[in-house]
């Protein structure tokens, strides 16, 4: 898993987020109200915005960023985070209700969530996001009527890894892959 994390987190050789003389690795844990929360590096995190509009795409710095909603349809944003990319074209901005933490953490300290566990942390805590992932495509589709399930469809496209931070499930994003779908969409 260190490794996975390692090649994922270094997207670029100019950006190292892994203390080698330490092995500590700060993270920013990005709240999500209808998903288990993400975990990015720090280093990724361009900008957090006072912002309390829902809006698709966002002006930072004279850039126009494509934004993924990491909240309801119904709940008000409270802030934009602006993470880089592998390019300027790529950047992306997550809106969100809440407060990002920092965390300094061991690459040790982030567990894999197998399946079974991740299915059980999405029973208890999301079971509306448990039942629209195991939901067939077409029926997805038909029920995405219904409150956010059409977000849920998107969400767990863009899930690298789950992982047990603390004894809580989050999810590490695959933002390379989710940044290419938004700029595609945008286009």
């Amino acid at each position: 898993m260190a490794n996975e994390l390692n090649r994922y987190f270094k997207q670029d050789e100019d950006v190292g987020v892994l203390s080698i003389t330490t092995g500590q690795l700060t993270i920013a844990r990005i709240p999500s109200s209808s998903s288990p929360d993400w975990i990015v590096p720090q280093a990724l995190i361009l900008s957090i915005d006072n912002y309390g509009k829902r809006i698709w795409n966002y002006i930072w710095r004279g850039q126009e960023v494509p934004v993924y909603h990491l909240l309801p349809k119904d709940e008000q944003p409270t802030h934009l985070v602006v993470l880089e990319s592998v390019t300027d074209i790529h950047r992306l901005a997550l809106q969100i209700h809440g407060e990002v933490t920092f965390h300094s953490v061991r690459i040790a300290d982030l567990k894999d969530a197998d399946d079974a566990t991740y299915q059980a942390e999405l029973a208890t805590h999301y079971p509306d996001l448990l039942t629209a992932l195991n939901a067939p495509n077409d029926e997805l589709v038909e029920s995405s009527r219904a409150a956010n399930l059409a977000d849920y469809s998107l969400q767990r496209d863009y899930i690298f890894q789950p992982v047990m931070l603390a004894g809580e499930l989050c999810v590490v994003p695959d933002l390379d892959k989710l940044s290419h779908f938004l700029v595609d969409l945008d286009s």
